[in-house]
C-alpha cells in the first residue's frame, strides 16, 4: 500500500492518477472534478510521470522536444567571419567589453573596501572551509 503523507493525498491521489492515466484528462479538467489546487494536481501528475515515463502526454512530449531543439540551436555557434576587417572589429569589441568588465570588478572591489571601513565589519568571505 502506498504511504500517503496528507489526508488529501489519502483521499484523492489514486483518483487523480486514474483520471489522468485511464481517462486521459488534463490537470484543468481534473481540477474541476476534484477539489484540489492546480498546483497539487500538477505536482502529483509530474511525480507520477517521472515514475512512469510511458504516460507522458503529447503536450509534455512536444515541450520536451522543443527544449531539446532549442538547446541544439543554442549550442551551434555561428562561424567566425572570414575577412580581416570583421575579425579586427570583433577583437576590438571584445577588448572593450573586457575593459568594462574589469573596471566594473574594480569598482565593486572599491565599494566593498569603503563599506568595510565605514561600517567596521568584514564583508568578504574568508577563504577555506570551517573545520
Amino acid at each position: 500500500m502506498k504511504n500517503y503523507r496528507t489526508e488529501n493525498q489519502r483521499l484523492y491521489y489514486d483518483k487523480v492518477i486514474s483520471l489522468y492515466r485511464d481517462h486521459h484528462m488534463g490537470r484543468k479538467r481534473i481540477e474541476k472534478i476534484i477539489p484540489l489546487s492546480d498546483h497539487t494536481i500538477s505536482k502529483w501528475i509530474r511525480n507520477f510521470v517521472a515514475e512512469n515515463p510511458e504516460y507522458k502526454s503529447k503536450r509534455m512530449k512536444m515541450a520536451e522536444e522543443k527544449r531539446k531543439q532549442k538547446a541544439i540551436e543554442d549550442s551551434i555557434q555561428s562561424p567566425l567571419p572570414n575577412d580581416k576587417q570583421s575579425l579586427q572589429s570583433e577583437v576590438a569589441r571584445l577588448r572593450k567589453a573586457l575593459r568594462e568588465a574589469s573596471m566594473r570588478a574594480d569598482l565593486y572591489d572599491e565599494m566593498i573596501n569603503v563599506a568595510e571601513k565605514q561600517f567596521n565589519i568584514s564583508i568578504r568571505k574568508k577563504a577555506g572551509t570551517k573545520q
